[in-house]
């Protein structure tokens, strides 16, 4: 084996790590909102995303973030139809600086960009549609890549923590509201999800990689 091929694996094996490490981080945190408010998650919605993103947030304990927080939890009747309350700071990657494990450049919908946040660790997070979190375990550093650094998970109705394929005969389509649907990704099922990590896109890393 190459040097460059050692270190490459290498670093992944690191990159693997931190990502389960991150989903055991927002398993936690979906669990102590649940015991707050006596409720799992429900609303899909994504005009209410915000709520659900700020009561996470603050369970994260983050250091930078692209929403207004304290005004989304001040309003207990907050106006999903308003614009967000954002921060003026966009924290996910800049389109096209961003990749999947083909070299496809990426790029996220811009009604979803504010929805992100940067952790103590240096993490970035961000809050797609239909309530998938992305997250680059080691920040704006390198590669870049979708099943390297870059990894994904679902919150789902009713589930105490995160998913990402809950059952046989479903499917999650990760990144799916861009516009001109150019980051279009195959629908990811269970049976395969293994092959599009290895061979794909690398979004069905995420799951190989917390099953293994």
């Amino acid at each position: 084996m190459t040097l460059p091929s050692l270190v490459s694996k290498i670093q992944d094996k690191q990159l693997k790590t931190a990502f389960k490490k991150q989903y055991s981080a927002f398993a936690q945190a979906m669990q102590r909102v649940y015991i707050e408010d006596g409720d799992t998650y429900e609303k899909v919605d994504w005009l209410q995303m915000p709520v659900y993103f700020c009561k996470i947030q603050n369970q994260l304990k983050v250091l930078k973030s692209g929403i207004n927080c304290k005004e989304v939890l001040s309003d207990a009747n907050y106006d999903s139809n308003k614009d967000w309350p954002n921060t003026g700071k966009v924290y996910w990657h800049q389109a096209n600086k961003w990749y999947d494990k083909k070299g496809k450049p990426q790029h996220v919908n811009t009604g979803y960009q504010y929805l992100s946040y940067i952790l103590p660790d240096g993490a970035i997070v961000n809050y797609n549609c239909y309530n998938q979190i992305f997250i680059d375990v080691n920040g704006y550093k390198k590669p870049n890549t979708i099943g390297r650094d870059i990894f994904f998970m679902t919150i789902q109705t009713k589930n105490l923590v995160p998913t990402i394929i809950s059952t046989t005969g479903t499917h999650v389509r990760p990144n799916g509201c861009t516009v001109d649907g150019s980051n279009s990704t195959p629908a990811l099922t269970i049976d395969n999800y293994e092959e599009d990590c290895k061979t794909g896109t690398g979004w069905g890393c995420s799951l190989l990689y917390l099953t293994d």
